[in-house]
């Protein structure tokens, strides 16, 4: 078997690691920091296409429902969802101990720069790159400018304070002024008996002249946060275009690294997870296929986010508002009146919003992904 380097110790790091080990390679993995120490994210682990298995640890509780505040509030039941919140840092820490179970040589507090990275390519068979946004690889190779260009930006805090009020659902709030939303994602209570949210904002394209800041700030007098004690801030931009090629000499890119994100919600952990597989997988059969291979496991679902998107940047407020409060409604339906009403804004996309609202609005895409005749499931 073959020697595989891993660089970085997030969701798709250590799936690889894990993936690599259990395949029989001899695994050494490079983590800046220590695994689990920076989280950023809102720690919602969402499997979309209901391929991967419920988190060994770290499960806060199973999402009952996801709140959705327009100009009305919508709730989407997820009972057949596979959604959870989770305690990242937790999680990952397990993922970590059962790699070195399985044998994977794991440096914690080292750094990766070019010199070591060409050191590690010329030492091992394969190396993914698992380092998250502006990647190692980029660097070395010269399109760190594509994360800049195709990513998003989002701020969130860490507040203490009471969310018993929200139960086992999570918030999300779409505004008129701007593409994107905000969040509240409760985590209960941690280890210092402080109950705890993540709340955040997020901006998509076409939200210039918007600031972050003043925007949650905003969006915490609006849900009556403002005085909940703001326990830690991070953020950051997330990509969310997927690069091509993934492949560069014997480098394959995983995760964050790869834009696996999607650019309807920036949410990555399942898609990370996947792409810490696949790579493993295909560096076995020489790489050429990792894009393609991939891309057959999670494009439609990615299509279709980003065709939503678009539909939702057409649509004004109102007009979204109401197709989507439609489509959640159990007594209403979608009539071809109601599509032909916003014929003008939805032109050729009258067709994509069908597909949306037979699939997506349910969540289904794993049943979506199946009619494009995608194998299941996507482990060998």
């Amino acid at each position: 078997m073959g020697r595989i380097a891993v660089i970085g110790g997030g969701p798709a790091g250590l799936f690889a690691a894990l993936e690599a080990a259990d395949r029989g390679h001899h695994v050494s993995l490079y983590e800046k920091h220590r695994i689990g120490e920076i989280i950023k994210c809102a720690e919602g682990y969402f499997d979309t296409l209901k391929i991967l298995e419920k988190p060994e640890e770290g499960v806060l509780f199973k999402v009952q429902n996801i709140v959705v505040q327009m100009e009305n509030q919508y709730r989407i039941n997820c009972e057949n969802f596979q959604l959870w919140m989770i305690d990242r840092a937790q999680w990952q820490r397990h993922l970590g101990e059962k790699a070195r179970e399985r044998g994977v040589d794991i440096f914690e507090k080292t750094k990766i720069g070019n010199k070591e990275l060409k050191e590690l390519q010329g030492e091992n068979d394969w190396v993914i790159d698992a380092s998250g946004t502006s990647c190692i690889t980029s660097k070395l190779y010269g399109f760190r400018e594509f994360y800049k260009e195709n990513s998003i930006a989002v701020l969130q805090y860490v507040l203490d304070g009471d969310f018993s009020y929200i139960g086992e659902n999570i918030k999300v709030g779409l505004e008129p002024h701007c593409i994107g939303y905000y969040w509240i994602f409760p985590r209960g209570k941690n280890r210092e008996g402080q109950e705890t949210a993540n709340v955040g904002i997020g901006f998509f394209q076409g939200n210039e002249g918007l600031n972050l800041r003043t925007e949650l700030n905003r969006v915490l007098k609006k849900e009556r946060l403002e005085d909940y004690k703001i326990l830690k801030k991070t953020g950051g931009r997330i990509p969310v275009k997927v690069l091509e090629p993934l492949v560069y000499d014997n480098i394959m890119l995983a995760g964050d690294a790869a834009g696996l994100v999607s650019p309807l919600h920036a949410g990555g952990i399942d898609l990370a997870c996947i792409s810490g597989k696949v790579a493993v997988q295909e560096a076995e059969k020489g790489g050429e296929d990792y894009y393609k291979r991939l891309w057959k496991i999670v494009g439609p679902k990615l299509q279709m986010e980003q065709d939503l998107l678009e539909f939702w940047k057409k649509l004004e407020y109102t007009a979204f508002e109401e197709i989507f409060g439609i489509a959640l409604a159990e007594d209403k339906k979608i009539t071809p009146a109601l599509l032909w009403k916003y014929r003008g804004l939805l032109g050729r996309e009258m067709n994509t919003l069908k597909t949306f609202l037979a699939g997506v609005i349910k969540m289904d895409w794993q049943g979506r992904c199946r009619e494009g005749k995608i194998p299941f499931p996507f482990v060998e």
